[in-house]
């Protein structure tokens, strides 16, 4: 691999002159800066961004990687990261899963290639194998997700959170509970659902099992099914979907069938993503990505980059909040 001594003798410049020709810190004439730059296309040579970087006293740079930007879960944690990375001087580097492994591995490798100095990741799969190389290297937090890593994972207690949830609709006279999941390998989902079993449980309850709606794909599947389930002569009195994004979908299905909400049916979400107060009517939810629980992440975050004490690995949870709004009706009594 080519240095920047290599450079030098190519060009026929001095270190010191190759540096200050890349870095722009000082007036290089035209015609060095050009053979410099012959020299550096002929070499292939890459500056050590690392050294750069430490001798500066960092990048000043976080990289943040997430599932899918679509999801509009998403944007207010991106929002409120950057927020919180641009109080603190840091710039937050962005980048997209879209689901995809692979993107991920090539996103890890630009951060090491930029010398972040950090690392928030929120992952795509049930895998985090493409973090594993960095954890020694890099100071990184895991996010809503808990695996064995040498990193910390900061995650919401989804077991906790849905139990909490069907506590509050049986408590509102609801037995008959609709689950709504998407993906019940996703572990979140699982968690999830292991939450609503215990609560059920602890409520003598069997009449849920009637009633799951499991791997959910898209949005016309979200409305097919739901439409064959408020057509049922034993339809449920409630749902309760393990995320917002199902919501309009269901909001439409329950209007298509001449069925109002809360009268006819109580609906249910999880996340609180920011359009839920406007629906028709608002949304009662689980809230968990708040801006206290974000800035708990991102400081986690900043102790490990200004301490140097990383690559270790630890589990904390967080709690979720119920946000009572009006597509919930008590039918008890």
């Amino acid at each position: 691999m080519a240095g920047i001594k290599d450079v030098a003798q190519l060009s026929g410049v001095s270190p010191s002159t190759v540096s200050r020709t890349l870095t722009g810190s000082a007036f290089v004439e035209p015609e060095t800066r050009q053979r410099v730059m012959q020299a550096v296309r002929e070499l292939n040579y890459k500056p050590n961004m690392a050294a750069r970087n430490l001798k500066a006293g960092g990048s000043r740079m976080i990289g943040l990687i997430i599932p899918d930007i679509v999801n509009p879960y998403y944007p207010q944690i991106v929002k409120t990261l950057e927020d919180l990375a641009v109080q603190e001087g840091y710039s937050l580097l962005f980048c997209d899963a879209q689901g995809d492994f692979e993107r991920e591995k090539k996103y890890f490798e630009t951060f090491r290639t930029l010398c972040v100095d950090g690392i928030l990741y929120v992952p795509s799969t049930e895998s985090v194998e493409c973090a594993y190389p960095y954890t020694d290297s890099i100071p990184m937090v895991i996010i809503n997700r808990t695996f064995d890593i040498n990193a910390p994972c900061i995650n919401i207690n989804d077991e906790e959170a849905t139990q909490h949830a069907v506590r509050y609709l049986l408590g509102k006279g609801h037995s008959k509970i609709a689950l709504f999941s998407n993906n019940t390998q996703r572990q979140y989902n699982s968690k999830r659902m292991r939450g609503c079993e215990l609560a059920f449980q602890e409520a003598g309850n069997e009449i849920y099992k009637r009633y799951l709606v499991k791997d959910l794909v898209n949005e016309e599947d979200i409305y097919r099914r739901t439409v064959e389930l408020l057509r049922r002569e034993d339809r449920p009195t409630a749902i309760l979907m393990f995320n917002d994004n199902m919501a309009m979908c269901v909001y439409r299905a329950v209007f298509d069938c001449g069925l109002r909400i809360p009268d006819d049916i109580s609906v249910m979400g999880f996340d609180d993503i920011p359009t839920a107060k406007y629906m028709s009517p608002p949304l009662t939810t689980m809230r968990h990505a708040t801006y206290d629980t974000l800035k708990i992440i991102f400081n986690n975050l900043m102790y490990q980059i200004k301490t140097r004490d990383f690559g270790k690995g630890s589990t904390t949870y967080y709690k979720a909040t119920l946000v009572e709004r009006d597509s919930v009706r008590n039918i008890r009594g």
